[in-house]
């Protein structure tokens, strides 16, 4: 571990100190949410990640401005080794092990829609056979942090940012993008799928916590090595010179902001129907309250997009309601969304969106 002053320390370090780096490292700036889960080794060896969805696994972070966000943290991490939070079946005495997610969520939930930035890049390379292309990868773009995975002898590699790299971009022409998937695609593709795990560009993804135990090898987790005075870096820097993967495609540009009907109210962007129609602003992130009157959405779940052909949708598991324009209209007002939006109950969404919005061309 090389500090910040350029120091070296060599040698081995307990458990919790490693859960201590890694959680310090990735979180310090977080004023999100850092998702801290559980998952369930059964008998059978089967992995079971399946608390996604329980507030009780996301906790503070270090820029959320609550002194003791790590201690918490490591305390949590502590309680899932313990086994407070396992499923067991019948005589079983399952194992559990702890996954962090890299990218601070803005709700508790593992969805993707919950990710709106990440400080961090990372790649996880599954095979030893082929860590020599990895050593070779990391000459030319050194990271942060390097653990071993405590799999069959593979790796995780993290990369810090001088920014947060947004989840979704728009150029001016119209073309949609995901930057931190595009940018762990690159990474991914400059070293080949058959090396680097492809499931991992996905900017929700969980990894393994170090210091921690994967029960299906036996092994720990630990960190290898952590370049505290290594500077972070601009996104563009670290990925821009490598290609596309051949997969890698950008969401094409749309007609104007319009869903292509020839409907003119279907062509009103989501934010501007939502501040008409409901009166919320949609921030930047696209996250509002639910706008459903019988959902009381304390965390923000509904996603609005900013095409109208993207629509409005809740993430909640206990809602779920979704749509455009009249569908909008129609919940505000009590009524169906979705395939039940029809008939009279149409007609009256219709009617309250031309009252409101006022007749359009």
């Amino acid at each position: 571990m090389r500090l910040t002053d350029g120091r070296v320390f060599t040698g081995e370090l307990p458990a919790a100190r490693h859960r201590s780096l890694q959680l310090g490292l990735l979180h310090e700036a977080t004023s999100e949410l850092v998702e801290l889960t559980p998952g369930t080794r059964r008998a059978d060896g089967v992995l079971h990640v399946d608390r996604r969805r329980d507030a009780v696994h996301y906790l503070a972070g270090g820029g959320s401005g609550t002194s003791d966000w790590l201690r918490a943290l490591l305390a949590h991490a502590d309680r899932i080794v313990s086994g407070d939070y396992a499923r067991a079946g019948a005589g079983e005495r399952p194992s559990e092990e702890v996954f962090v997610g890299v990218a601070p969520r803005t709700r508790p939930t593992g969805a993707r829609d919950a990710v709106d930035a990440t400080r961090w890049l990372w790649l996880d390379v599954d095979r030893p056979d082929a860590l020599g292309s990895v050593w070779s990868f990391l000459a030319e773009r050194p990271c942060h942090l390097l653990i071993a995975s405590g799999g069959s002898g593979g790796v995780h590699a993290y990369w810090k940012l001088t920014e947060p790299l947004p989840a979704h971009w728009e150029r001016p022409d119209g073309v949609e993008t995901e930057p931190i998937e595009r940018a762990h695609q690159r990474i991914i593709h400059a070293l080949g799928e058959e090396v680097a795990d492809p499931r991992c560009a996905e900017r929700s993804r969980l990894m393994r916590l170090a210091g921690t135990i994967n029960h299906k090898s036996g092994r720990w987790a630990h960190i290898l090595e952590a370049d505290l005075a290594l500077e972070p870096y601009d996104a563009e820097d670290l990925v821009g010179d490598l290609p596309d993967s051949p997969g890698w495609t950008s969401k094409p540009p749309t007609r104007a902001t319009g869903d292509g009907s020839g409907d003119p109210y279907k062509q009103i962007p989501p934010p501007e129907y939502f501040k008409r129609l409901a009166g919320l602003d949609v921030p930047r992130g696209g996250l509002v309250s639910c706008p459903v009157p019988q959902h009381r959405d304390r965390h923000p779940s509904c996603k609005v997009g900013t095409l109208a052909k993207q629509g409005w949708c809740c993430h909640s598991a206990s809602c779920g309601a979704r749509g455009a324009i009249y569908d909008l209209a129609s919940v505000l007002i009590g009524g169906p969304w979705g395939p039940q939006l029809r008939g009279a109950a149409f007609a009256r969404a219709r009617a309250h969106v031309i009252r409101v919005v006022g007749r359009l061309p």
